[in-house]
């Protein structure tokens, strides 16, 4: 077993004993009642929206695609992104999304590195729209909420993992100093070969990055929509389980805050904290324990479970790859 095999499973087993706590704080019987009183129009309605937000997401990867390679089938690539979109809802901290470049390259034969400029843009306009959004979310329920300092300081945490990667990738796409500094590195005669194929690739990445930026606004703009998207589906989630609010509004806020928080790298796609953090905001904005329980569950289960629609592109990819061996 490999040392990144080892963490997946620790990090797995971390989320999977976080959600077994808040089951057990819960009583449990009652989280099962409920689930099975959910209303299953507003279900359905529920897994239409995050299937609308995952479009979204997979257009907003479509437009800096389109901009680099002309020619890129707009289906292919929106079948791709959504392929990402599921390999991240099993990955650490989301980052099984940075294989989409590869999934790009064998469904809608794009340049890896065009591909690798799309992703990057996408997640710095997305980090930067959910920081900021978060930030004013978290603002919002400090001016009404009785926020306990430990909490504040996960939500803090949790944003800062987003802006910090947003900032990461930035840098990686536009800033020339980074390359200046692999080049100096190539010089090692140890890495010399290694440091040779970074500069080039960074050096791919870096031109494409340049026209790029001209997309963030349409990039920023079906982020935003598929947050809404989110957050509607989480309404319909809450309506479901009998209890009309926290309102749309509020929804919007706690998706974003809540998101911010899958980035923390200690489980997978933020498996447990995630759900603890939806548990948190409802209870305070008067969610009964247990149905809020119920409400992270079918979250999870719904967000995960709605991106299934990218199982068809990985499915052709490991069909391909069997007929090449």
């Amino acid at each position: 077993m490999t040392v990144f095999q080892s963490r997946v499973i620790v990090q797995l087993a971390v989320g999977v004993v976080i959600l077994l706590y808040l089951l057990q704080l819960a009583d449990a019987s009652k989280v099962l009642s409920i689930l099975l009183k959910v209303n299953l129009v507003d279900i359905l309605l529920a897994s239409l929206f995050f299937i609308i937000a995952s479009t979204f997401v997979a257009l907003a990867l479509y437009i800096p695609v389109k901009s680099l390679e002309n020619s890129a089938p707009m289906g292919k690539v929106l079948l791709g992104s959504f392929a990402g979109q599921l390999l991240s809802d099993v990955t650490p901290a989301r980052s099984g999304y940075f294989v989409t470049p590869l999934i790009l390259k064998e469904l809608a034969n794009i340049p890896a590195d065009k591909g690798m400029v799309a992703v990057l843009a996408t997640g710095i306009v997305n980090s930067f729209v959910k920081v900021i959004l978060s930030a004013i979310a978290l603002m919002y329920f400090m001016s009404f909420l009785s926020l306990d300092l430990k909490i504040v300081s996960t939500l803090v945490v949790g944003m800062l993992f987003l802006l910090g990667g947003g900032v990461v990738l930035l840098i990686i796409l536009m800033e020339k100093r980074i390359l200046k500094f692999i080049i100096v590195l190539e010089k090692i005669p140890i890495i010399q070969v290694l440091m040779h194929k970074l500069v080039e690739m960074l050096g791919r990445i870096q031109k494409g990055g340049v026209n790029i930026k001209k997309q963030f606004p349409q990039i920023a703009l079906l982020i935003l929509l598929s947050i809404i998207a989110n957050a509607t589906a989480l309404k319909f989630i809450s309506n479901s389980l009998g209890f009309g609010s926290p309102s749309l509004i509020e929804f919007l806020f706690i998706t974003t805050i809540v998101s911010s928080l899958m980035y923390i790298p200690f489980t997978i796609a933020g498996l447990g904290v995630q759900e603890t953090g939806y548990v948190l905001l409802l209870t305070l904005l008067g969610m009964p324990f247990e149905t809020a329980v119920a409400f992270a569950l079918l979250a999870r289960a719904l967000f995960t479970g709605t991106d299934i629609i990218g199982l068809p592109a990985l499915i052709i990819l490991g069909l391909k790859n069997m007929r090449l061996r």
